[in-house]
C-alpha cells in the first residue's frame, strides 16, 4: 500500500473512532448505542499503533453499529450506521432507519431527505457527521409523525412525471485496484456494469482504474458485488453523489497500454481530460 493511501485510511479511522467515543458518551444509556462486531474498535487501534514505517498489514474490518432515538409517547426508532473504512473524507455513511412507526410514503421521503442530508454535508467538508445527522433524524422523524401521510402521497407520486427525476438520483464512484488482469473479473465488471445499467469504464492492468456512474442505488450494488471477488487491493477512491449528467455514454473496457500490463499514463490522463474528469490525476495517482 502507498505511503500516502496509506495514511488517508489512518485519519479516516482515527476519525471514525473519535466519532464513536463521542456518540459512547451522549447515547450513554442501557442499549442505546450497540456495536455489532466490538472486535473492531480493537482492531482499529491495533491498526492504527502499528509501525507507520512498516507496510499495512490486511486491514481491519468496518465499523457498524445501532443508535436507538428516543421519541415521544415513550416510542423509540433504531439508525443502523455503517461506516467504511474511508468515511468521511472519501466515502459516505450508509444509514438506514428502522420503525413501524412510518408508513411507506413517509418512510420514502425521510429516505430521500437523508440522501439529502448526507450529500449537503459532504459538499460543505469532509468531516465526521454522524452526531449531526442523529439530531436532525430525530427532530424530522418526529416531525413526520405528527403529519398526515396523505400530505406525502401526491409528493410521491408526482416526479414519476417529470423527465429529470433519474437524473437527480446519479452518483459516480471511482475505484482503484491493485491490477486487474483475470480474464473472468474483467469479464465480470463488464457484465454487472451493463446488467445494472452503468456506465464509465475499467482499465486492466496494474493499477487498476474502475468508474461506474448511474443511478445511486445501482453504482452501491455495482460496489458490493465487485468487492466480493478477490483482490490483492482494492478500494473507493471518491464518491460522487447527486450528479445531474453522465460522463460517459456506455460501459467498455479501456486499454492505455505502452506495453501489456503497463499503463500509458499520458494517454489514460488525456482520456480524464476528454471527458472532463482531470481533477481525478490528483485522486488516482497524486499528479498536480
Amino acid at each position: 500500500m502507498a505511503e500516502q493511501e496509506l495514511q488517508t485510511y489512518r485519519r479516516c479511522i482515527g476519525q471514525q473512532l473519535e466519532e464513536l467515543e463521542l456518540l459512547s458518551s451522549i447515547y450513554c444509556a442501557p442499549g442505546e448505542l450497540e456495536m455489532l462486531d466490538a472486535g473492531v474498535v480493537a482492531d482499529f487501534n491495533e491498526f492504527l499503533e502499528e509501525d507507520e514505517r512498516k507496510p499495512a498489514a490486511n486491514l481491519p474490518s468496518h465499523l457498524e453499529y445501532v443508535v436507538k432515538l428516543s421519541l415521544p409517547a415513550k416510542r423509540s426508532v433504531e439508525v443502523r450506521v455503517e461506516l467504511p473504512l474511508l468515511y468521511p473524507l472519501l466515502e459516505q455513511a450508509r444509514v438506514s432507519v428502522h420503525t413501524p412507526l412510518l408508513g411507506k410514503s413517509k418512510e420514502q421521503r425521510l429516505k430521500s431527505d437523508m440522501e439529502q442530508f448526507q450529500s449537503e454535508r459532504r459538499a460543505e467538508e469532509p468531516v465526521p457527521y454522524i452526531f449531526q445527522l442523529l439530531s436532525w433524524l430525530q427532530e424530522h422523524i418526529e416531525d413526520l409523525l405528527k403529519r398526515p401521510a396523505s400530505e406525502f402521497v401526491d409528493q410521491q407520486e408526482e416526479p414519476q412525471d417529470l423527465p429529470q427525476l433519474a437524473v437527480s438520483h446519479l452518483e459516480r464512484m471511482w475505484i482503484y485496484s491493485h491490477h486487474i488482469k483475470s480474464t473472468a473479473k474483467r469479464q465480470e465488471l463488464i457484465r454487472q456494469a451493463h446488467q445494472l445499467q452503468l456506465t464509465g469504464f475499467s482499465r486492466p492492468g496494474k493499477p487498476g482504474i474502475i468508474c461506474v456512474e448511474g443511478e445511486s442505488e445501482n453504482v452501491q450494488e455495482f460496489w458490493v458485488t465487485i468487492k466480493a471477488l478477490r483482490w490483492q487491493k482494492i478500494s473507493v477512491v471518491r464518491t460522487e453523489p447527486r450528479q445531474r449528467k453522465r460522463g460517459f455514454e456506455d460501459f467498455s473496457e479501456q486499454l492505455f497500454n505502452a506495453e501489456e500490463g503497463v499503463m500509458n499514463m499520458g494517454q489514460f490522463i488525456r482520456f480524464l481530460e476528454a471527458h472532463g474528469f482531470g481533477y481525478m490525476k490528483a485522486e488516482l495517482f497524486g499528479l498536480a
